[in-house]
């Protein structure tokens, strides 16, 4: 249970109840269940006008408390949120999050309001009804085996926390976006933490947390949005790790992204997810991610890693500079190129 400061909580119902995203019934039942919390649905009277139905849901959530130990209900509705505001709102849902410990903040990005590969959605549409998604049942096995190598990254600095996605690239390197892992002064508040995940009735799976390695490798690139570090405790030799070989990635073809979404257990988007646009360093796509899907690794249909996932929004293609909703990776080749010759070998990386 959340016991509020009052002007906190009127500032907060005053940012929420202007947001397009919870202004009828139905958009606010979508953002709930999106959220993880349509099991709570039925207990929470979502009419009314804007302003009724907003106090009603951070009334309900705020009284519910903790989902599990690490997530207050309301943490999740508010992390959620901060993919629809912009920067200053979203310092300031930060700050509740950790003033009121509801749980850790997912890593800050540019606002997302609309995934649309193209200009219009029949653009879309049109392709994902005439595609084929038939695919051996082995395709979910192997993308369970590849998800094992998935962490949740949480970082602190100083009161600010915040959270994202990175993924074993060796038994003790994971890759994650320099926007997560900006600089080396953060390894020793952060944590790694794998099989972060529930089972299918919804049961919390026993995660297991590790470290980076005092004095170890820590290699980043703001311009490319990536950060490689080595952890303590070789967490690989349990958990596998998805090697790093340049991939053809064309547009028209399917990519899977597994992640943790506002903080979220593990999860998984795949199958109508379709390229866009390659080009520079960067493949551009249409998924469904969120905050703290940041650094997750991008797979083709062979579940095999061709970028880093870093960003979303109204972002250009970088070659023709039109702007586009979609979500955008950094291609693992790219990555690769720019890797010092001594990372390289520590990843067994040829470049030719």
């Amino acid at each position: 249970m959340i016991h509020w400061d009052i002007e906190d909580r009127k500032q907060l119902i005053t940012l929420l109840k202007d947001l397009p995203e919870l202004g009828t019934e139905r958009s606010r039942l979508q953002i709930l269940e999106s959220t993880g919390l349509k099991q709570l649905v039925p207990m929470i009277d979502l009419s009314g006008t804007s302003f009724v139905a907003v106090s009603e849901i951070v009334s309900y959530l705020s009284q519910y408390g903790r989902l599990t130990h690490d997530h207050e209900a309301l943490g999740l509705f508010l992390n959620t949120l901060k993919g629809f505001v912009g920067i200053q709102q979203q310092e300031f849902l930060d700050g509740l999050l950790t003033k009121y410990d509801m749980m850790t903040p997912i890593s800050a990005i540019p606002s997302i309001r609309q995934w649309q590969g193209g200009e219009t959605t029949a653009d879309v549409l049109e392709k994902i009804i005439g595609d084929n998604t038939l695919r051996p049942i082995a395709f979910l096995q192997q993308g369970l085996e590849v998800a094992r190598s998935v962490a949740y990254i949480a970082v602190q600095s100083g009161h600010e926390r915040w959270s994202g996605t990175g993924f074993l690239v060796t038994e003790n390197l994971l890759l994650t976006n320099n926007h997560v892992l900006p600089n080396s002064d953060l390894l020793p508040s952060s944590i790694f933490r794998f099989n972060y995940e529930d089972d299918f009735q919804g049961r919390a799976q026993p995660a297991h947390e590790y470290y980076s390695k005092p004095n170890g490798v820590f290699h980043t690139n703001q311009k490319l949005d990536y950060t490689l570090v080595q952890l303590d405790g070789n967490p690989g030799r349990k958990w596998g790790c998805l090697p790093l070989f340049p991939r053809n990635i064309k547009r028209g073809g399917r990519v899977n992204i597994i992640q943790h979404p506002a903080g979220r257990p593990k999860e998984i988007s795949f199958q109508n997810n379709f390229v866009q646009y390659v080009g520079g360093d960067v493949v551009q796509y249409i998924t469904s991610t969120l905050n703290g899907s940041s650094g997750s690794p991008v797979f083709n249909d062979g579940w095999e890693v061709v970028a880093l996932h870093h960003a979303g929004g109204h972002i250009p293609e970088p070659t023709t500079q039109q702007r586009y909703f979609r979500n955008e990776g950094i291609l693992t080749e790219k990555i690769m190129f720019d890797l010092p010759p001594k990372i390289r070998e520590m990843l067994n990386v040829e470049i030719n």
